[in-house]
Protein backbone atom coordinates (compact mmCIF):
# COMPACT_ATOMS: atom_id res chain seq x y z
CA UNK A 1 0.00 0.00 0.00
CA UNK A 2 1.28 3.46 -0.99
CA UNK A 3 1.84 5.72 2.02
CA UNK A 4 -0.89 8.08 0.40
CA UNK A 5 -3.52 5.37 0.89
CA UNK A 6 -3.22 5.12 4.93
CA UNK A 7 -4.94 8.88 4.73
CA UNK A 8 -8.85 8.26 3.57
CA UNK A 9 -11.24 8.74 6.77
CA UNK A 10 -14.95 8.61 6.48
CA UNK A 11 -17.45 10.06 8.82
CA UNK A 12 -20.77 8.32 8.36
CA UNK A 13 -24.46 8.60 9.85
CA UNK A 14 -27.90 8.80 9.52
CA UNK A 15 -29.26 12.69 8.42
CA UNK A 16 -29.53 15.33 11.32
CA UNK A 17 -26.72 13.56 13.45
CA UNK A 18 -24.28 16.23 13.48
CA UNK A 19 -21.49 14.70 11.43
CA UNK A 20 -20.64 18.49 10.00
CA UNK A 21 -20.22 20.00 13.24
CA UNK A 22 -18.19 17.14 14.96
CA UNK A 23 -15.70 16.82 11.52
CA UNK A 24 -15.30 20.60 11.83
CA UNK A 25 -14.10 20.50 15.22
CA UNK A 26 -12.10 17.36 15.10
CA UNK A 27 -10.22 18.78 11.93
CA UNK A 28 -9.50 21.93 14.29
CA UNK A 29 -8.54 20.14 16.99
CA UNK A 30 -6.42 17.91 15.41
CA UNK A 31 -3.55 20.19 14.21
CA UNK A 32 -2.74 18.30 10.94
CA UNK A 33 -3.51 19.30 7.11
CA UNK A 34 -7.31 17.71 6.77
CA UNK A 35 -9.52 18.51 4.01
CA UNK A 36 -13.20 17.35 3.84
CA UNK A 37 -15.05 16.06 1.10
CA UNK A 38 -18.87 15.52 0.90
CA UNK A 39 -20.44 12.46 1.12
CA UNK A 40 -24.40 13.77 0.23
CA UNK A 41 -26.21 13.57 -3.28
CA UNK A 42 -27.76 16.50 -2.07
CA UNK A 43 -25.04 18.35 -1.35
CA UNK A 44 -23.70 18.00 -5.09
CA UNK A 45 -26.34 20.27 -6.36
CA UNK A 46 -25.72 24.22 -6.85
CA UNK A 47 -28.34 26.62 -5.18
CA UNK A 48 -29.88 23.88 -3.30
CA UNK A 49 -28.93 24.96 0.71
CA UNK A 50 -31.09 25.46 3.36
CA UNK A 51 -32.44 22.15 3.33
CA UNK A 52 -29.56 19.96 2.25
CA UNK A 53 -27.70 20.88 5.71
CA UNK A 54 -24.70 21.50 3.87
CA UNK A 55 -21.85 23.45 5.90
CA UNK A 56 -22.11 27.08 6.20
CA UNK A 57 -20.04 29.67 5.23
CA UNK A 58 -18.01 29.66 8.27
CA UNK A 59 -17.52 26.41 8.82
CA UNK A 60 -16.29 26.54 4.93
CA UNK A 61 -14.16 28.88 6.06
CA UNK A 62 -13.08 26.96 8.77
CA UNK A 63 -11.86 24.03 6.85
CA UNK A 64 -11.60 23.33 3.30
CA UNK A 65 -14.83 21.46 1.59
CA UNK A 66 -14.95 20.02 -1.19
CA UNK A 67 -17.70 18.89 -3.86
CA UNK A 68 -20.10 21.27 -2.44
CA UNK A 69 -22.01 22.98 -5.50
CA UNK A 70 -20.49 20.98 -8.01
CA UNK A 71 -24.05 19.90 -10.28
CA UNK A 72 -26.60 22.31 -11.80
CA UNK A 73 -30.32 21.58 -10.61
CA UNK A 74 -31.76 19.74 -14.59
CA UNK A 75 -28.68 17.01 -13.60
CA UNK A 76 -28.82 13.65 -11.82
CA UNK A 77 -27.26 12.17 -9.18
CA UNK A 78 -24.71 9.82 -10.17
CA UNK A 79 -22.20 7.34 -8.12
CA UNK A 80 -20.11 6.74 -11.12
CA UNK A 81 -19.57 9.78 -12.23
CA UNK A 82 -19.26 11.05 -7.58
CA UNK A 83 -16.48 8.43 -7.91
CA UNK A 84 -14.37 10.00 -10.67
CA UNK A 85 -14.57 13.49 -9.02
CA UNK A 86 -13.86 12.27 -5.56
CA UNK A 87 -10.62 10.33 -7.12
CA UNK A 88 -9.56 13.64 -8.95
CA UNK A 89 -10.29 15.32 -5.84
CA UNK A 90 -8.60 12.89 -3.17
CA UNK A 91 -5.37 12.86 -5.18
CA UNK A 92 -5.24 16.55 -5.11
CA UNK A 93 -5.57 16.54 -1.19
CA UNK A 94 -3.47 13.79 -1.01
CA UNK A 95 -0.56 15.30 -2.88
CA UNK A 96 -0.82 18.21 -0.40
CA UNK A 97 0.21 16.05 1.90
CA UNK A 98 -3.39 16.26 3.70
CA UNK A 99 -5.62 13.82 5.17
CA UNK A 100 -9.31 12.85 2.80
CA UNK A 101 -12.44 13.30 5.49
CA UNK A 102 -15.34 11.89 3.63
CA UNK A 103 -18.22 13.32 5.62
CA UNK A 104 -21.74 12.54 4.90
CA UNK A 105 -24.32 9.89 5.33
CA UNK A 106 -24.72 8.49 1.37
CA UNK A 107 -23.92 4.85 2.23
CA UNK A 108 -24.11 3.53 -1.48
CA UNK A 109 -21.54 6.31 -2.35
CA UNK A 110 -19.60 4.81 0.43
CA UNK A 111 -19.55 1.85 -1.01
CA UNK A 112 -19.00 3.34 -4.75
CA UNK A 113 -15.51 4.47 -3.72
CA UNK A 114 -14.70 1.49 -1.93
CA UNK A 115 -15.69 -0.97 -3.83
CA UNK A 116 -16.08 0.02 -7.61
CA UNK A 117 -18.59 -0.45 -10.40
CA UNK A 118 -19.07 -3.41 -12.58
CA UNK A 119 -16.68 -3.39 -15.29
CA UNK A 120 -18.31 -1.56 -18.40
CA UNK A 121 -19.07 2.33 -19.01
CA UNK A 122 -21.95 4.73 -19.61
CA UNK A 123 -22.90 7.92 -19.56
CA UNK A 124 -25.08 9.98 -16.91
CA UNK A 125 -27.48 11.31 -20.03
CA UNK A 126 -27.46 7.04 -20.59
CA UNK A 127 -28.48 6.64 -16.98
CA UNK A 128 -31.03 9.51 -16.87
CA UNK A 129 -32.53 8.33 -20.19
CA UNK A 130 -32.71 4.58 -18.50
CA UNK A 131 -34.23 5.09 -15.36
CA UNK A 132 -36.69 7.57 -16.59
CA UNK A 133 -38.31 5.14 -18.85
CA UNK A 134 -38.14 2.95 -15.96
CA UNK A 135 -39.64 5.04 -13.80
CA UNK A 136 -42.78 4.95 -15.59
CA UNK A 137 -43.68 1.40 -15.29
CA UNK A 138 -45.69 0.23 -12.73
CA UNK A 139 -44.31 -2.67 -10.49
CA UNK A 140 -45.50 -5.59 -12.04
CA UNK A 141 -43.96 -4.42 -15.30
CA UNK A 142 -40.72 -4.18 -14.08
CA UNK A 143 -41.05 -7.42 -12.31
CA UNK A 144 -41.71 -9.31 -15.58
CA UNK A 145 -39.35 -7.06 -17.17
CA UNK A 146 -36.63 -8.67 -14.68
CA UNK A 147 -37.83 -12.23 -15.17
CA UNK A 148 -37.79 -12.19 -18.65
CA UNK A 149 -34.49 -10.85 -19.05
CA UNK A 150 -32.67 -11.81 -15.87
CA UNK A 151 -35.02 -14.95 -13.85
CA UNK A 152 -32.17 -15.70 -11.96
CA UNK A 153 -31.49 -12.26 -10.31
CA UNK A 154 -35.63 -11.81 -10.39
CA UNK A 155 -35.83 -15.31 -8.10
CA UNK A 156 -33.18 -13.86 -5.51
CA UNK A 157 -35.18 -10.28 -5.09
CA UNK A 158 -37.75 -10.13 -3.51
CA UNK A 159 -40.51 -9.01 -5.34
CA UNK A 160 -41.90 -5.61 -3.73
CA UNK A 161 -37.95 -4.57 -4.23
CA UNK A 162 -38.71 -1.60 -6.60
CA UNK A 163 -35.41 -0.33 -6.11
CA UNK A 164 -32.85 -3.59 -6.85
CA UNK A 165 -35.30 -4.39 -9.45
CA UNK A 166 -34.89 -1.12 -11.03
CA UNK A 167 -30.80 -1.45 -10.66
CA UNK A 168 -30.80 -4.80 -11.79
CA UNK A 169 -32.91 -3.97 -15.24
CA UNK A 170 -30.04 -0.61 -15.25
CA UNK A 171 -27.02 -3.28 -15.95
CA UNK A 172 -29.32 -5.06 -17.95
CA UNK A 173 -29.56 -2.29 -20.45
CA UNK A 174 -26.42 -0.43 -19.79
CA UNK A 175 -24.10 -3.45 -20.18
CA UNK A 176 -26.05 -5.36 -22.53
CA UNK A 177 -25.48 -8.40 -20.13
CA UNK A 178 -27.76 -9.66 -16.70
CA UNK A 179 -26.92 -8.71 -13.28
CA UNK A 180 -26.07 -12.11 -12.32
CA UNK A 181 -23.52 -12.56 -14.55
CA UNK A 182 -21.82 -9.00 -13.83
CA UNK A 183 -21.96 -10.30 -10.00
CA UNK A 184 -20.05 -13.52 -10.50
CA UNK A 185 -17.78 -11.65 -12.05
CA UNK A 186 -17.35 -8.61 -9.53
CA UNK A 187 -14.09 -7.34 -8.02
CA UNK A 188 -14.19 -4.93 -5.85
CA UNK A 189 -11.80 -1.85 -6.84
CA UNK A 190 -11.25 1.33 -4.07
CA UNK A 191 -10.28 4.54 -5.64
CA UNK A 192 -6.87 5.01 -5.48
CA UNK A 193 -6.17 1.52 -3.69
CA UNK A 194 -7.24 2.98 -0.32
CA UNK A 195 -7.83 1.42 2.39
CA UNK A 196 -10.55 3.56 4.57
CA UNK A 197 -10.84 3.99 7.91
CA UNK A 198 -14.41 4.73 9.31
CA UNK A 199 -16.23 6.26 11.90
CA UNK A 200 -19.83 6.31 12.80
CA UNK A 201 -22.21 8.82 14.20
CA UNK A 202 -25.71 6.91 15.11
CA UNK A 203 -27.15 8.78 17.70
CA UNK A 204 -30.29 6.93 19.08
CA UNK A 205 -33.44 7.04 16.75
CA UNK A 206 -35.76 9.04 19.18
CA UNK A 207 -32.98 11.84 19.49
CA UNK A 208 -33.03 11.82 15.74
CA UNK A 209 -36.90 12.23 15.44
CA UNK A 210 -37.00 15.16 17.75
CA UNK A 211 -33.91 16.13 15.63
CA UNK A 212 -34.96 16.30 12.31
CA UNK A 213 -38.68 17.79 13.68
CA UNK A 214 -36.57 20.86 14.61
CA UNK A 215 -34.33 21.53 12.11
CA UNK A 216 -36.91 20.76 9.76
CA UNK A 217 -39.49 23.72 11.49
CA UNK A 218 -35.76 25.55 11.38
CA UNK A 219 -35.22 25.47 7.87
CA UNK A 220 -38.79 26.25 6.87
CA UNK A 221 -38.56 29.46 9.15
CA UNK A 222 -35.35 30.98 7.44
CA UNK A 223 -36.11 31.06 4.15
CA UNK A 224 -36.86 27.93 2.41
CA UNK A 225 -39.42 28.72 0.43
CA UNK A 226 -38.20 31.71 -0.74
CA UNK A 227 -34.84 29.60 -1.75
CA UNK A 228 -37.10 27.70 -4.31
CA UNK A 229 -39.01 30.46 -5.24
CA UNK A 230 -35.77 32.43 -6.21
CA UNK A 231 -34.59 29.71 -8.39
CA UNK A 232 -37.53 29.10 -9.99
CA UNK A 233 -37.93 33.34 -10.54
CA UNK A 234 -34.14 32.28 -11.93
CA UNK A 235 -35.52 30.29 -15.18
CA UNK A 236 -34.92 26.33 -13.72
CA UNK A 237 -37.76 24.09 -14.51
CA UNK A 238 -40.02 23.09 -11.85
CA UNK A 239 -39.37 19.56 -12.80
CA UNK A 240 -35.48 19.63 -12.54
CA UNK A 241 -34.21 16.77 -10.88
CA UNK A 242 -32.96 18.95 -8.23
CA UNK A 243 -35.75 20.03 -6.97
CA UNK A 244 -37.49 16.26 -6.65
CA UNK A 245 -35.17 15.02 -3.94
CA UNK A 246 -36.69 14.94 -0.19
CA UNK A 247 -37.89 18.04 1.21
CA UNK A 248 -37.78 20.32 -2.15
CA UNK A 249 -40.32 17.98 -3.24
CA UNK A 250 -42.87 19.23 -0.36
CA UNK A 251 -41.60 22.40 -0.06
CA UNK A 252 -42.31 23.00 -4.11
CA UNK A 253 -45.79 21.49 -3.35
CA UNK A 254 -46.44 23.99 -0.82
CA UNK A 255 -45.47 26.98 -3.11
CA UNK A 256 -48.25 25.54 -5.47
CA UNK A 257 -50.94 26.15 -2.35
CA UNK A 258 -50.82 22.17 -2.58
CA UNK A 259 -50.37 21.73 1.12
CA UNK A 260 -50.63 23.76 4.20
CA UNK A 261 -47.67 24.94 6.02
CA UNK A 262 -48.19 22.14 8.77
CA UNK A 263 -48.97 19.06 6.31
CA UNK A 264 -45.55 20.17 4.29
CA UNK A 265 -44.03 19.92 7.64
CA UNK A 266 -45.42 16.79 8.84
CA UNK A 267 -44.73 15.52 5.50
CA UNK A 268 -40.80 16.19 5.44
CA UNK A 269 -40.26 14.75 8.83
CA UNK A 270 -42.42 11.39 8.44
CA UNK A 271 -40.30 10.68 5.35
CA UNK A 272 -36.87 12.13 6.69
CA UNK A 273 -37.45 9.78 9.62
CA UNK A 274 -38.16 7.28 7.05
CA UNK A 275 -35.02 7.74 5.29
CA UNK A 276 -33.05 8.21 8.02
CA UNK A 277 -34.43 4.87 9.30
CA UNK A 278 -33.10 3.26 6.32
CA UNK A 279 -29.52 4.88 6.71
CA UNK A 280 -29.45 3.37 10.14
CA UNK A 281 -29.54 0.37 8.57
CA UNK A 282 -27.47 0.32 6.05
CA UNK A 283 -24.79 1.71 8.79
CA UNK A 284 -25.16 -1.07 10.58
CA UNK A 285 -23.38 -3.43 8.94
CA UNK A 286 -20.84 -0.95 8.73
CA UNK A 287 -17.27 -2.39 10.34
CA UNK A 288 -16.15 0.79 11.50
CA UNK A 289 -12.95 1.99 13.43
CA UNK A 290 -14.66 4.49 15.71
CA UNK A 291 -18.48 4.13 16.79
CA UNK A 292 -20.32 7.67 18.34
CA UNK A 293 -23.63 7.70 20.02
CA UNK A 294 -23.17 11.42 20.37
CA UNK A 295 -21.76 14.36 18.93
CA UNK A 296 -19.81 15.59 21.78
CA UNK A 297 -16.26 16.38 23.00
CA UNK A 298 -15.24 12.82 23.61
CA UNK A 299 -16.13 12.09 20.12
CA UNK A 300 -14.18 15.38 18.78
CA UNK A 301 -11.02 14.25 20.65
CA UNK A 302 -11.17 10.23 18.87
CA UNK A 303 -12.31 11.57 15.53
CA UNK A 304 -9.67 14.19 15.99
CA UNK A 305 -6.95 11.21 17.43
CA UNK A 306 -7.95 8.99 14.63
CA UNK A 307 -7.06 12.17 11.92
CA UNK A 308 -3.79 12.70 13.49
CA UNK A 309 -2.92 8.72 13.60
CA UNK A 310 -3.40 8.61 9.49
CA UNK A 311 -1.44 12.04 9.04
CA UNK A 312 1.11 10.20 10.50
CA UNK A 313 0.96 7.10 8.96
CA UNK A 314 4.53 6.17 7.05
Amino acid sequence: MRPRDRRLVALVGPTASGKTDLAVQAVEQAGCPVEIVILDSRQLYRGLDLGTGKPDAEQRRRVPHHLLDCLELHETPDAMDYRRRVEAVASEILARGAVVLLVGGAGFYLRALREGFHDFEYTSAELGRVRERLSCMDDETLRESLRSLDPRTAERLHPNDRYRISRALELCELSGRTASELEAEFRARPILDASFKVALLMPAAEILHERIAQRTGLWLEAGWQEEIRDLLDSGIDPAAAGLDILGYRQVGALLRGEMTREECLEQIVVATRRYARAQRTWFRKEQARLNFAAHDAAAVQALAALLRECAAAP
